[in-house]
């Protein structure tokens, strides 16, 4: 019991909750309620699961050294020794190849985002992670690379004004969560070894650049739904009603971060803080009753 219980830590199933983004395909197209459709981005959102814990799993090999000095990441079953390296790597490749066959059965064009996502993501464990800016870069892409995924899986297109606003979303989220890893450093005097990449950034750099994401998100979601696409979707611009949910919800995560020094964990803070929750299901709810019943 022991074993799988570490097993399953490793597994991080609390950060599938970013898998949701594969369903951002066949929500927009108005397919969610055709259950063929919602099935195929089931399979997928399943198979991005299995694929990104496999990752995970791979990370934690590599980092278990450095984890062993972080405060928290300590305590993760194979950097305390509660989960053997043969047992992760074994489970690792158990799920990488349940990843792919599921990918396969969803279709090509899906498999070859599956397989892109775990190429970049190994490339991250192993290189990319150590580049500065690159680094931030490579995390973002894997929630753009779970958006177009969704949208091969069922087939349909995603508009580019989406994806654009989920790549701008996913590096104001990444930059919070560094600068505040940083902020904790800086305030703890805490050995930087377990991240060595952060001595490459300052709190002005990464404040600047979250002032330049979360300022192009909303001017970027802005443009979405006013373009010319969703009026002849739709015939209105009744998108817009979204607005104030995502000005909220930006400015909100950007007061907790900076005010309250929560966001190393963008995770954490999308499922305990309450307003952040119901502002998200207002918002979705919104969504639905516009694409659903306009």
């Amino acid at each position: 019991m022991n074993l799988v219980k570490a097993i399953i830590k490793s597994l991080r199933p609390h950060q599938w909750v970013k898998n949701v983004f594969l369903y951002a395909g066949v929500f927009f197209a108005g397919d969610f309620l055709h259950l063929p459709s919602l099935i195929r981005a089931t399979l997928a959102f399943m198979a991005f699961c299995a694929i990104s814990s496999g990752v995970y799993l791979i990370n934690d090999i590599v980092d278990r050294k450095s984890d062993r000095i972080h405060p928290y990441k300590k305590n993760r079953p194979i950097a305390s020794g509660q989960l053997k390296v043969a047992y992760a790597l074994i489970t690792a490749l158990i799920l990488f190849i349940v990843g792919i066959v599921v990918s396969l059965y969803i279709g090509v064009g899906f498999l070859y985002f599956s397989a892109g996502y775990i190429f970049l993501q190994l490339l991250y464990t192993f290189f990319l992670k150590k580049q500065p800016i690159l680094d931030i870069l490579t995390v973002a892409s894997g929630f753009v690379i779970r958006a177009a995924a969704g949208g091969a899986a069922v087939d349909v297109p995603i508009s580019s004004w989406l994806l654009l606003c989920t790549s701008l979303l996913a590096l104001f989220l990444v930059t919070e969560k560094r600068r505040q890893e940083l902020t904790r450093i800086e305030k703890t005097n805490e050995s930087n070894l377990s991240r060595p990449l952060l001595d490459e950034y300052s709190i002005k750099f990464l404040d600047n650049l979250a002032i330049i994401e979360v300022s192009a998100t909303l001017v970027a979601y802005s443009f979405y739904v006013f373009s010319n696409d969703v009026f002849v979707r739709f015939g209105n611009h009744s998108l817009g009603l979204t607005l104030p949910f995502v000005f909220y919800g930006l400015l909100r995560y950007l007061w907790l971060v900076h005010e309250k020094e929560k966001g190393e964990s963008p995770t954490r803070i999308l499922l305990t803080d309450l307003p952040t929750i119901i502002n998200m299901i207002l918002w979705s709810i919104t969504v639905f009753l516009i694409v659903y019943f306009s």
